[in-house]
């Protein structure tokens, strides 16, 4: 079944019947259907920002790869960004999901996983957040939950507004605004402040250990994805599991509530927007000055 759905531009869809979650019963039909409702949420955390996807052209249970480089069928309409990458020894054109018509090109090709970068394309080495990514080791989400209420506290005392989002799998993230002008090095001064701070406060709950084996069950404060050309799934992009979670934008007091990240899927991820809103929207205004923390954090005894 093929066929052309228009946005800003016509885009031709194919293979609608397609089962992309099984169990959920969502097919690729459903599936570009989520990101037109959502596209202007998405669109407001993508825009300007180089993606990288996970596609999973047969479905989440079958194989699927990581694409930064735009194919060579990629319509002249979407918009890319260059990048050198010394690695491959060429320039990785990088996608920018900057309208609906891109968000529909995507979903077709089962780009179930978008990626955007910490900073926008204009000012790629000044990244516009701060982000602290709670990894589980073992199963359950309680120590995940007092995790972040610890680093809550912190953030809270060093004045720091903060905003969490689950992952869409097991985890949870802490994102903060910054104001523009600072670098992935300051940033990167505050997690790893915060990342070990938590590790010694609260050490049989959080760790910094980078090696799995050594984790036990403790959860992981991963303050060295906060980086260039590192990033995290996107507010409320969709997930590769079952139930079809996407990683959704969460108050501080659903958490304390009881808030679980199978709670939010693309089954109920719309009508949640409907009913609260863009909880992230904060993260797309000026953010905090950070120059008394890190002062502080380079200083303390």
């Amino acid at each position: 079944m093929n066929d052309t759905l228009t946005a800003e531009y016509p885009v031709r869809v194919t293979n609608l019947e397609k089962l992309l979650w099984p169990e959920a019963g969502i097919t690729k039909a459903d599936y570009i259907q989520y990101v037109i409702e959502m596209s202007p949420y998405l669109i407001r955390h993508l825009k300007d920002r180089p993606l990288t996807v996970v596609r999973f052209p047969n479905g989440i249970y079958e194989k699927s790869f990581y694409q930064k480089n735009a194919p060579k069928d990629t319509p002249d309409w979407v918009q890319t960004f260059a990048v050198y990458s010394r690695e491959s020894k060429r320039d990785i054109h990088y996608i920018l999901a900057n309208n609906t018509a891109t968000l529909i090109w995507l979903a077709n090709q089962a780009c179930i996983e978008l990626h955007p970068w910490y900073s926008r394309f204009q000012n790629p080495d000044s990244p516009t957040n701060i982000a602290i990514d709670l990894d589980p080791t073992a199963p359950g989400f309680e120590k995940v939950r007092k995790v972040a209420f610890g680093i809550k506290e912190v953030l809270d005392d060093l004045g720091l507004s903060s905003y969490p989002k689950t992952s869409g799998a097991t985890g949870l993230q802490i994102f903060i605004p910054i104001r523009p002008g600072f670098t992935f090095e300051h940033t990167r001064t505050v997690t790893e402040f915060i990342g070990r701070y938590m590790a010694k406060t609260y050490p049989d709950l959080a760790t910094v250990e980078r090696l799995v084996k050594d984790r036990g069950d403790q959860v992981y404060v991963d303050f060295l994805q906060h980086a260039p050309n590192k990033t995290l799934v996107g507010a409320y992009s969709a997930r590769p599991v079952p139930d079809a979670k996407v990683s959704a934008p969460v108050t501080w007091q659903e958490l304390a509530q009881g808030a679980l990240p199978e709670d939010f899927t693309i089954h109920t991820m719309p009508n949640r927007v409907k009913q609260v809103g863009d909880l992230f929207a904060p993260m797309e205004q000026e953010g905090i000055d950070i120059t008394e923390i890190l002062h502080f954090i380079r200083n303390r005894p």
